[in-house]
């Protein structure tokens, strides 16, 4: 595709991408709304493997969101591998958002890995009882249970839950523009929730 430096210009502000990336986006592209899929499809792979690489997130922000009225408020732990991405502006506002999520919507683990195996165990046999998932044929019916656990879980689990101000994108893929973003790990160490009278 034939670019100008306008396009360019465009894309950094709708994606946030480097220069350099944008660039290569849209000589790749036949079409501007091409180039923020390309782009999209690359930030996912390197947040990925940022995530995958395992690095310490040791730096980071703790938060605190009071609702109004003062009868609900939450503290919550946002970690980062250092303290230039903690102090960074949008990393904080990140963590306000988070804190804003855990107040409406309740979750109770991070991630699913937090989840007791007494708790998942016991959720698994109710599933399995259910008359609808006996019915089933018996080599899928472990799929079946594994889909209806993960539903009934997933609005307990902050990263799986829809983004209460955009319910398009989860909490977890919130954080992945962020890490695409900065070219850090970051991630969710914990968060409590206090409610008036609980």
């Amino acid at each position: 595709m034939e670019f100008t430096a306008q396009d360019v210009k465009q894309l950094r502000e709708l994606t946030g991408a480097g220069f350099a990336d944008c660039r290569a986006a849209l000589a790749e592209a036949s079409s501007v709304e091409q180039a923020v899929k390309i782009l999209e499809e690359k930030g996912q792979k390197r947040a990925d493997k940022v995530k995958g690489a395992d690095r310490e997130t040791k730096q980071g922000v703790i938060v605190s969101y009071i609702h109004h009225g003062n009868n609900l408020g939450v503290l919550l732990e946002l970690n980062c591998s250092t303290d230039f991405v903690a102090r960074n502006e949008e990393f904080r506002q990140l963590a306000k958002e988070l804190a804003i999520q855990v107040a409406g919507m309740n979750p109770e683990y991070v991630s699913y890995d937090q989840i007791p195996a007494d708790v998942l165990e016991a959720a698994k046999k109710t599933i399995a009882e259910d008359p609808e998932v006996k019915k089933r044929p018996a080599n899928v019916r472990e799929k079946v249970i594994e889909g209806k656990l993960k539903k009934e879980f997933t609005s307990k689990v902050l990263l799986e839950q829809p983004w209460v101000k955009d319910e398009t994108k989860t909490i977890a893929s919130l954080i992945d523009d962020m890490i695409r973003k900065t070219g850090e790990n970051i991630t969710v160490r914990r968060f409590t929730r206090y409610a008036l009278g609980e």
